[in-house]
């Protein structure tokens, strides 16, 4: 192969990487001589515009207007004529050339197909650098080589993340990338099985082909690289981190040309040092469409694997909700996507799924050429577990407990002992989190996971240790502690910034649940109640009424006290428009107790749920507010004393008092707005969307419940059923049934995603649709479904029950009484998906 081109006026030197014009050099960009070269090597012959994106944009994604832009470029120095291009295709170099092979220099860049272990020695006066080959495409990694390329002007780079995430085939299609831009070329250096840290700079002098040895080999290593420009790439460095971390601040010190990429599980910790921390491959959400979720690197891998393992295999969007949900519970981790992809032959998609549990034995390389650690997931952790210190693997396996992740105090509260005080945990935590056994987030104040395949292997090494049941209490306990301290400050903290104290913790707040309700079930009555305001204003009601249900037996066995009375209040809250005669049921239990307590708090609230049941009588309801106000005080927070307000639109509502229940609604949505208190803003805009109907006035009905369903696109919003259902009962007020109908249609779908939360308040409406549409016999069954939902709430509200009678009226003038009470029947037995399948069809089923 010729690396001197001559033709025309012009002469290109292919290994100084330089374009002469009768004898001068000419300033072109690294990107125009690598098209240069990739056309004059080809000259004569049509080159595609595919393969030259590739030769010269080597593992990158780059749009075709790049290509062009360098052509014209080319074409402005050789002149038009030089480059000819074929329409639709390609391109090709016209130019007659002389080749001169004469002027071979004595150094050249070769990149090869070897083994990465194989070592080259040549005489340093003619340096020959191999790269190992690529092992297919590197699926997801674009934007993070875009993002690498950036930094390519530091000196010394650290590729970490954990073991698996796919670092060395990310450092090996970036060295690919980047090797032409040196000189002398590229070197790879494996350091994966050497144990000996004295052997570092022998082992990469014998790889870059450097004499080695002597008696000091860092010093004639950093030496014989001096005057080279040369990429110089240390793959594995984890378990040998101080002694690279020497060799690599002095090259760097004494040999400015020699650019040194490293990937490790833990940064060198040099000032010089930029550390590039490579994350999981991106996952997308359930529901994302195929070709969407195509671009997402775990989804492209795992499809590039699974075909390459079972040509049978196909993604389609049949299975593809699957594949998102196996390659999330695989934290889009490189090589347990492949070990996962690699048993599809035998066990199929569904079978690699439900043994996931098991990971530890189904991630097993079929490979045995492969390196140990990469064979089994097992393997691989094994390895990174011991490179720790004693404290360090305590520390780990303890934090095995968190569910969902973890901040600094909870860390702290569950990992330490008579050893370990909080600053001992706090600098073990940065350790695990530098070794990327422990990921952090990135925030102002940082949360902590473990990815779940590590989670499962501390699990196993917490086993082994025998401190799993003294963790897993130790956690309850903080837990219980943390949603104590929440519940109190519930009261008195906006929203917002109580969402971001405590949200994050549900999924710990869930498991501390589990745990004690098979372990320690009176544990979870205290627990269930303090934990119930996070359930409510993160839209899981449903979840948390299960959980309450589930240790009532227990309470029903417990003397009057706090926790029993507290319990009995949250469950009366948890009820509210889903079932009012359980509402007021609870409250009254709670009432009674917080009254034998002497707690005035607690009694408040529960006459405040009592009152706004809507089952009591105007008068036995006034009275309730009355005696609230002789409980208020004036030093109580906000969102306490707002709670007579929500307690008297309600009654007012119920008697029929539509002027003074606005006026105390709007005053409730200043006050609630003045204190960041998004739920009972939410609640003040539904009531006046309902009061608004209520007065005939559809219009600002509609327009309320438009700007809670905004606000809740931002949040999980409780409100945003109780608003698409006001919003359809307006629209049918205002004879815009099509829109009704939309509207009609978002609600199913918010409620499907809530349990059917509420849904049985407003079924009425999915009637009054049907009939509407002259659909009679399936309005006579949701009929049926709707006066069974009104009777198990306890009560009707006004413009359901409006619905109701409307669209009772619509079907008896059609259907004979016999056939209606048939249909009726049937619909009662109906669940709520079968309703919306009714309801929402163009005719009759």
């Amino acid at each position: 192969m010729s690396h001197c081109y001559r033709f025309d006026r012009f002469e290109l030197r292919a290994v100084e990487r330089v374009l002469y014009v009768d004898g001068e050099p000419v300033g072109l960009g690294a990107r125009a001589i690598d098209l240069l070269l990739a056309l004059v090597e080809r000259s004569g012959r049509m080159v595609s515009k595919n393969d030259l994106l590739d030769l010269v944009w080597p593992g990158l994604v780059v749009e075709e207007n790049n290509l062009q832009v360098q052509i014209s470029a080319l074409r402005k120095v050789l002149g038009q004529q030089a480059i000819s291009t074929i329409p639709g295709r390609g391109y090709r170099f016209a130019l007659p050339m002389v080749r001169d092979d004469d002027s071979l220099p004595s150094r050249f860049t070769q990149v090869a197909p070897q083994n990465p272990d194989a070592l080259i020695q040549l005489p340093a006066e003619n340096v020959l650098s191999v790269l190992p080959s690529v092992a297919g495409r590197l699926w997801g990694r674009d934007p993070d080589l875009a993002a690498l390329h950036r930094e390519a002007h530091h000196p010394l780079i650290t590729i970490a993340g954990p073991g698996g995430i796919g670092k060395t085939a990310f450092a090996l299609a970036a060295a690919h990338a980047w090797c032409r831009e040196h000189r002398d070329g590229a070197a790879w250096v494996e350091l994966a099985g050497i144990t000996d840290p004295s052997l570092v700079p022998t082992v990469v002098a014998q790889a870059v082909g450097l004499p080695s040895g002597g008696a000091d080999p860092l010093t004639s290593l950093v030496a014989a690289l001096r005057p080279l420009q040369l990429l110089l790439v240390i793959d594995n460095a984890e378990h040998l981190i101080d002694a690279v971390a020497r060799m690599a601040q002095a090259i760097t010190a004494a040999a400015p040309g020699v650019r040194l990429v490293v990937t490790s599980q833990v940064a060198l910790k040099l000032d010089n040092e930029r550390l590039f921390r490579l994350s999981a491959l991106s996952v997308p959400e359930p529901g994302t469409p195929l070709e969407s979720a195509l671009a997402h690197g775990a989804i492209a891998l795992f499809a590039d694997q699974a075909q390459a393992a079972d040509r049978r295999f196909a993604l389609t969007e049949a299975n593809l909700d699957e594949v998102i949900a196996l390659c999330r519970r695989l934290d889009g981790m490189a090589l347990a996507i492949k070990l996962a992809a690699a048993r599809l032959p035998l066990l199929g998609l569904q079978g690699v799924v439900t043994r996931l549990d098991e990971r530890f034995k189904l991630l097993r390389s079929q490979n045995a050429l492969a390196p140990p650690r990469r064979q089994t997931l097992m393997g691989t952790l094994e390895w990174s577990h011991e490179l720790l210190s004693l404290d360090e693997q305590t520390v780990f396996r303890r934090l095995c407990v968190f569910a969902g992740g973890f901040n600094l105090q909870l860390a702290s509260a569950v990992a330490m002992d008579e050893s370990l005080d909080e600053w001992a945990v706090i600098e073990l935590l940065g350790a695990l989190v530098d070794r990327s056994l422990v990921a952090a987030d990135g925030a102002d104040v940082p949360r902590y996971r473990l990815l779940e395949s590590t989670r499962d292997f501390a699990s196993l090494k917490l086993d082994a240790s025998g401190e799993h049941w003294l963790m897993k209490r130790r956690h309850v306990s903080t837990v219980a502690a943390l949603m104590e301290q929440a519940y109190a400050a519930y009261w008195r903290t906006p929203d917002a910034a109580w969402l971001e104290t405590y949200g994050p913790e549900i999924d710990n707040v869930r498991a501390a649940l589990d745990w004690v309700m098979a372990h320690e079930p009176s544990l979870a009555v205290d627990m269930v109640g303090a934990s119930s305001p996070l359930f409510l204003l993160l839209g899981l009601a449903p979840e948390c009424r299960r959980r309450c249900l589930a240790v009532e037996s227990q309470v029903l066995a417990m003397p009057a006290c706090a926790p029993v009375a507290r319990y009995w209040l949250e469950r009366s809250r948890l009820n509210w428009g889903v079932s009012n005669t359980l509402m007021h049921d609870f409250a009254r239990r709670a009432a009674e107790q917080s009254r034998a307590l002497q707690d005035d708090v607690g009694r408040y609230l529960a006459l405040r749920c009592m009152a706004g049941s809507g089952v009591l009588p105007a008068a036995q309801a006034k009275n309730l507010l009355e005696e609230m106000i002789g409980l208020e005080k004036p030093a109580w927070p906000p969102r306490l004393r707002l709670q007579r307000q929500l307690a008297t639109v309600s009654v007012l509502r119920s008697g029929k008092q539509l002027e003074q229940a606005r006026r105390v609604c709007e005053t409730l949505l200043s006050h609630s707005q003045a204190n960041g208190l998004d739920a009972v803003v939410s609640a003040a805009l539904a009531d006046l969307a309902a009061l608004s109907l209520a007065v005939g006035d559809p219009d600002a009905a509609v327009q309320h419940c438009s700007d809670i369903i905004a606000r809740g696109r931002h949040r999980r919003d409780n409100f945003i059923l109780h608003a698409m259902a006001i919003k359809a009962t307006a629209l049918f007020m205002q004879g815009d049934d099509e829109q009704a109908r939309g509207a009609l249609v978002d609600f199913a779908a918010a409620s499907r995603s809530r349990d059917w939360e509420w849904f049985g308040l407003y079924s009425g409406l999915f009637a009054l649709l049907a009939a509407i549409e002259g659909r009679h016999e399936t309005a006579a069954r949701l009929l049926g479904y709707a006066d069974r939902a009104h009777q198990q709430l306890g009560s009707r509200d006004a413009h359901a029950g409006q619905a109701w009678e409307r669209a009772s009226s619509l079907v008896n003038a059609v259907l004979p009484l016999a056939t209606t009470s048939r249909l009726a029947y049937e619909g009662a037995q109906m669940a709520p998906e079968a309703v919306c399948n009714w309801a929402l069809a163009r005719v009759d089923v």
